[in-house]
């Protein structure tokens, strides 16, 4: 999102707006989250996974935005790799299309590419892959493995990666089914 673009979407946030990194679930608004998520994606009373580290955008006194990472290991192509798994990125469906999602994405990426880790993945449905690439994201398949329920699950959901560090390149990732490995 180039300079313009980014203070046309600040101006059109309400002025008592504030991001809120959370490390480690400390401090965790479980019920405004949960409120979040059933109203952008549906589901039920079933807890947040856990997080390494959360960032929350609110509106005044309402959550309107959430990007949740957890750090993983990861075995593909027969290599180790540490990564960023990015989950629960949603917005109320309110003000979604907007560019309040690029806008966190954004600021999220920009705080995890100061971090250790140079890479993070997700799994998303077909219809947000532009979205996604948008943001910075490539395909690296176009299924996902999953453990559920103590059962390897194939997702038919693409898996996309995005590197923040210069010298790793997430081509090396292209596999048949990325393996996500447990699911919550």
């Amino acid at each position: 999102m180039n300079e313009s673009s980014k203070k046309k979407v600040l101006n059109t946030l309400p002025i008592e707006t504030r991001y809120e990194h959370i490390i480690d679930d400390v401090g965790l608004p479980e019920k405004a989250i949960l409120s979040l998520l059933k109203a952008a994606m549906g589901g039920d009373d079933t807890p947040p996974w856990p997080a390494n580290q959360r960032w929350l955008l609110w509106f005044s006194n309402e959550l309107v935005g959430h990007v949740s990472v957890q750090q993983r290991w990861f075995v593909v192509n027969n290599h180790y790799v540490e990564a960023w798994h990015v989950g629960g990125v949603c917005v109320h469906p309110d003000v979604q299309r907007k560019g309040i999602g690029k806008l966190m994405m954004e600021h999220v990426h920009a705080d995890l590419s100061h971090q250790e880790l140079g890479f993070a993945v997700l799994n998303c449905s077909q219809s947000l892959v532009r979205f996604y690439g948008r943001v910075g994201y490539v395909k690296v398949s176009d299924r996902a493995l999953y453990i559920r329920d103590e059962k390897l699950v194939i997702d038919d959901d693409p898996a996309l990666a995005i590197s923040f560090k210069q010298a790793f390149k997430v081509g090396i990732l292209e596999c048949e089914a990325f393996p996500f490995g447990f699911d919550f």
